[in-house]
C-alpha cells in the first residue's frame, strides 16, 4: 500500500529526527580522564580561550556529575563569556546532582541566588534560595544585603555589609561584599568610599565573573580609567 505523500514526508522527517537524536544520545564520551580534561580546561582560561574550557568542564561534568567543583567553575566561566542563562542551568544541575553535605553546595546556592538576583531580576528565586542558607553565614548576609539594596534599603543594605565583611575569609567573599558596598556608595555620590572600596574588591577578587563586574562598574564611574594596581601586582 502506498502511503499518501504528506504521510511519508511526515515519516521521512519522524526518521530523520530520530536517527540524528540517536546519533547524539549513543555520541561516546571524549576517552580522556577527567584530570586530564580539566588541565586542559585550565590550560584555556589562562589563555582566556574561556568558552573552549567550559565546553571541556561540561564533559568534566558528565563524568563525574557529583563534582560540585566542577559545576562551579563551568558557571565562573559562562558568567564572565555574559552567559548567564546557562550559568544558572549549570548552577541548578550541580545543587541536584552534588550531595547534601558537599562542600560546594552553599556555594553552588550563594552563585545561583547571587546570579538571578543580579543579572536576571529574578527576585523571587534570589529570595527562596536565600532561605536555605545557613542563618548568620557570610553568603547569607551578603545575598540579603543585595536584596535589600535592589529593594532600595541602602542603609540596611550597608548595615549587614558592615557585618559580613569582617567575617569572610574568602578572598572573594570579601570582594563581593566590597563591590556591594560600592554600588551602595556610588548611589550616594560618596566617592571616595567608592573607589576606596573598588580598589580593595578588583585586589581580592578571584572569580572570573566578580572581576567583570568590578571592572565595569569602575570603567563606569572613572571615565574609563584602568583599575591602580597596588604595589608589587
Amino acid at each position: 500500500m502506498r502511503l499518501p505523500p504528506r504521510v511519508l514526508f511526515a515519516s521521512l522527517l519522524l526518521f530523520g529526527l530520530l536517527l540524528n537524536g540517536g546519533c547524539a544520545m549513543f555520541a561516546p564520551q571524549d576517552p580522556r580522564p577527567v584530570t586530564e580534561l580539566v588541565a586542559a580546561a585550565e590550560d584555556r582560561v589562562s589563555r582566556k580561550a574561556y568558552h573552549d574550557a567550559s565546553e571541556l568542564y561540561a564533559k568534566a561534568t558528565a563524568k563525574e556529575p557529583g563534582n560540585g567543583r566542577y559545576y562551579l567553575r563551568r558557571g565562573e566561566l559562562l558568567e564572565v563569556l555574559d552567559d548567564v542563562k546557562t550559568a544558572r542551568e549549570v548552577y541548578k544541575k550541580g545543587l541536584r546532582n552534588v550531595a547534601d553535605n558537599a562542600p560546594e553546595r552553599q556555594q553552588l546556592t550563594y552563585n545561583l541566588a547571587l546570579l538571578c538576583a543580579t543579572d536576571l531580576y529574578d527576585l523571587d528565586t534570589a529570595e527562596g534560595l536565600l532561605e536555605t542558607l545557613p542563618l548568620g553565614s557570610v553568603p547569607r548576609l551578603d545575598l540579603s544585603a543585595y536584596l535589600y539594596l535592589q529593594t532600595g534599603q541602602t542603609e540596611e543594605a550597608l548595615k549587614m555589609l558592615n557585618q559580613a565583611l569582617p567575617r569572610a575569609e574568602d578572598p572573594n567573599q570579601k570582594a563581593l561584599i566590597l563591590y556591594h558596598a560600592a554600588l551602595i556608595y556610588d548611589q550616594y555620590h560618596d566617592e571616595k568610599n567608592t573607589f576606596t572600596s573598588l580598589y580593595h574588591a578588583i585586589n581580592s577578587a578571584t572569580h572570573l565573573g566578580s572581576i567583570r563586574k568590578i571592572e565595569a562598574l569602575w570603567m563606569k564611574i572613572s571615565g574609563s580609567q584602568p583599575l591602580p594596581q597596588p604595589p608589587g601586582k
